[in-house]
């Protein structure tokens, strides 16, 4: 029997999570794990691209730094509702599958979520992916959270946005990913060049069993992002631009799919993520990781580590993970 459609609220800001418990009282909402700084494409408009990663790249995480920080996080994750796998392309890993495992074995109810750009869903690793599908949802009711990033509906327009992307092996991957009924949802990098061909995505992404479709603003990691060509913001609203996205809400929502936008205005303010997340960094020239902060886009100085002093590690947090 086909499950009912829900329309959901769309959300123009990160959403904050509200609580009466003091921050370092309480467990976060979700954890993101940096699994790599590298990446089998080359997008303009990725922060992987910026100068100061290409000269401080390093590569994979190792199995073995994943163990041992999930070893002292282990209180953190049986308490979490959410591990999170980089924002990269999570299946490069060759041991992604591995890491599922140990953290499901510490919480059989906890949710899981990945990004890719689609051409590494070969049929071996969706097979896996519907296995890990059919283990959570008779163990907890989840699935495993799929991102699969689309920044186009042409096949040039794709192409020349994500450098290095097969277009016909990201149609193949989503293609398996339908084949083998294994729910995901779409990303697209919304962007001056491509922004037309978001409307006609949509029924190409149902057609493809994708279940919603997130329409992100690039971020602007470099100043050369910023300008008239990449980026759609100003200081106030862009009608023409809501009412697009607007039109194109009504017609996903038609397909039984759902859609999601962010405002084009600045409107400076803390950002929802901080209320919930942790983000735990990766080894890096020789310098150890094991770094907490908010998201991956934190931009001072780091306020929790579990590897070496800071002003703060001297405090109970998180089930005394810096003992």
């Amino acid at each position: 029997m086909k499950e009912k459609f829900i329309i959901e609220k769309n959300w123009l800001d990160p959403h904050i999570i509200e609580s009466d418990e003091p921050f370092e009282m309480r467990y976060p909402h979700a954890i993101q794990i940096e699994l790599m700084d590298i990446c089998n494409l080359h997008c303009t408009h990725c922060y992987l691209e910026t100068e100061e990663y290409k000269k401080n790249r390093t590569g994979l995480i190792s199995f073995d730094f994943f163990v041992s920080m999930m070893n002292r996080l282990e209180e953190c994750v049986k308490n979490t509702t959410t591990i999170a796998f980089t924002m990269v392309e999570a299946l490069m890993h060759p041991n992604i599958f591995d890491m599922f495992d140990l953290v499901l074995k510490m919480n059989p109810n906890i949710g899981l979520k990945i990004a890719t750009n689609g051409i590494l869903l070969t049929e071996r690793r969706v097979k896996l992916l519907k296995e890990y599908e059919m283990k959570m949802k008779n163990t907890n009711g989840n699935n495993p959270q799929i991102l699969v990033s689309v920044d186009g509906y042409k096949k040039e327009t794709v192409e020349k946005i994500k450098t290095g992307v097969s277009y016909d092996k990201l149609m193949r991957g989503m293609k398996m990913l339908k084949k083998y009924k294994v729910p995901y949802h779409v990303s697209f990098v919304v962007m001056k060049d491509n922004i037309d061909e978001l409307i006609d995505l949509i029924p190409l992404c149902k057609e493809l069993g994708a279940s919603s479709i997130r329409a992100n603003p690039i971020m602007v990691w470099e100043s050369k992002l910023f300008n008239e060509s990449v980026g759609i913001y100003s200081d106030s609203s862009i009608d023409k631009v809501d009412e697009y996205y607007k039109k194109c809400e009504k017609l996903a929502n038609s397909l039984d799919m759902n859609f999601y936008y962010r405002r084009t205005y600045f409107k400076p303010m803390g950002c929802g993520f901080s209320s919930y997340t942790m983000y735990i960094t990766m080894d890096r020239h020789g310098v150890k990781g094991g770094d907490i902060v908010p998201c991956q886009w934190y931009t001072t100085d780091f306020p929790f580590s579990m590897n070496k002093e800071t002003t703060y590690t001297n405090k109970t947090v998180w089930g005394n993970i810096f003992d």
